[in-house]
């Protein structure tokens, strides 16, 4: 698992620590992507207008980055869906859960 922490809201890298355990799986990796490096591209790609905190992105295992566009995700949801009137399906955390584990369950 890759979660991605970005400087919206005020956020700085310093904030990251403090918040980091809100993700309780040991596997997950954190980074801080200072300069929307993925931000920007996903932003554009899924077509997202306001924030783009609290996207959940799913990926078949194997997928790879490669090229000069980040891949798009087989799956993903968007806390903000309804409030900002966006295409993608609201995030909720057990229909995210139920596809995650359908998707590792090949």
């Amino acid at each position: 698992m890759y979660v991605l922490w970005v400087p919206r809201n005020g956020a700085r890298e310093k904030h990251v620590e403090r918040v980091a355990g809100l993700v309780h799986d040991p596997r997950a990796s954190h980074f801080w992507d200072e300069h929307g490096a993925l931000v920007e591209p996903y932003a554009e790609m899924l077509s997202l207008t306001g924030p783009c905190a609290g996207i959940f992105m799913l990926f078949e295992p194997g997928v790879r980055w490669e090229g000069a566009s980040p891949p798009p995700p087989d799956y993903y949801e968007d806390a903000h869906a309804v409030e900002f009137d966006r295409e993608g399906p609201q995030f909720d955390a057990d229909r995210f859960a139920r596809i995650a584990e359908g998707m590792l369950a090949g």
